[in-house]
Parts: C-alpha cells; sequence; structure tokens
C-alpha cells in the first residue's frame, strides 16, 4: 500500500484511544536533522504509527521506520547505502516526572497536545544509524589501491634450524640478550 507524507501535527491521544494506525512516508525535504548529520535519503522512509491504549491506560505508541540512508563509509571515505529498519514501543507522557514512573519496557515519548510525526519519525531513523558507518565487505579507495600496488613487501620466509616437530620458545631471545 502507497501512503502519502505523514502528518505533521496530530493528537496522539485522540488516536491511541481510537485505535489507529497512520502510515506515510518521510522525505529527504522535511528531514531537516538527518541532512544536518550528513544523512540522506535514498528514497523515502516508510513508517508505520500504531497508537492504542494498553492495559493500564497508557496512551501507546508502536513505531517502525524502514529507510535506506546515504553515508559516508569511514574506512574509504565513498558514499555507501545502508538499508535501516528501526522500531521503538513508546508511551505518550506530558512530564519528565511522568516519564521516570513509566515500565522499563516503554520508551517514554515526551508530547504536548499535539505531536509532529516527521519528527519521530526522523528521531528514530538518528537513533538506529550506526556511529561508524564502513562497507560491509573490505573497501579501498583508488588512492588506496594504486598505493597498495606500488609497494612491493617482501617477506621471505623465516629460516630455522630446529627440526618440524619442535617448537620455537617465544622467550629464547631474552636468553640471547642475558648472556
Amino acid at each position: 500500500m502507497k501512503a502519502g507524507a505523514l502528518p505533521k501535527q496530530v493528537d496522539l491521544r485522540g488516536l491511541a484511544a481510537r485505535g489507529v494506525t497512520v502510515m506515510g512516508t518521510l522525505s529527504s525535504g522535511t528531514a531537516e536533522r538527518l541532512s544536518a548529520a550528513g544523512v540522506a535519503l535514498a528514497q523515502p522512509a516508510e513508517a508505520v504509527f500504531e497508537c492504542y491504549r494498553d492495559d493500564a491506560s497508557r496512551y501507546v505508541v508502536d513505531l517502525t521506520v524502514t529507510a535506506a540512508v546515504i553515508m559516508q563509509c569511514q574506512r574509504c571515505l565513498n558514499d555507501m547505502t545502508l538499508a535501516l529498519k528501526a522500531s521503538a514501543h513508546m508511551a505518550c507522557v506530558w512530564t519528565d516526572e511522568e516519564a521516570t514512573g513509566l515500565a522499563a519496557s516503554y520508551e517514554p515519548l515526551l508530547v504536548t497536545e499535539e505531536a509532529d510525526l516527521n519528527n519521530i519519525a526522523e528521531e528514530e531513523i538518528l537513533l538506529a544509524l550506526p556511529a561508524c558507518p564502513v562497507h560491509e565487505k573490505d573497501c579501498k579507495s583508488d588512492e588506496q589501491l594504486a598505493a597498495l600496488s606500488s609497494q612491493q613487501l617482501d617477506v621471505a620466509p623465516a629460516i630455522t634450524d630446529k627440526p618440524e616437530g619442535e617448537k620455537e620458545n617465544p622467550f629464547q631471545i631474552l636468553e640471547q640478550l642475558k648472556n
């Protein structure tokens, strides 16, 4: 199912009271904090907000965000595309004191009368980003490959006087230094 843009201002309490599910997309144009972090969306991110009330009458939001982000690989410094899927199980709270009283299974979602679903989805993407993104396979830039090909490391196998079955003592060099 194709969804439109996420609504900017919604009443999460009203949605949770009615048990509403909101689906939508987050585009690069509305993801200002991602842009400020040097991250771009390869395509619009998809977000699903399931709002309901739990057994303790808390207003609960289950969020799932699926995104493909473009980041800089910290090994080769080239752009890389990374697929992310983030989820959160949040309870709406209005004060910090209320957040401290939440059960450990909930993340507090500090809201006012209206909440911006774009900001909440963008926050989950930011939290799911790796601290040091690198390609899955060993990557090297063209400059690194050129430097490695110009270096010829001549490593000759060590010649030992010991028979094959006898192990070399790593502390033998200390014995020579002692004498």
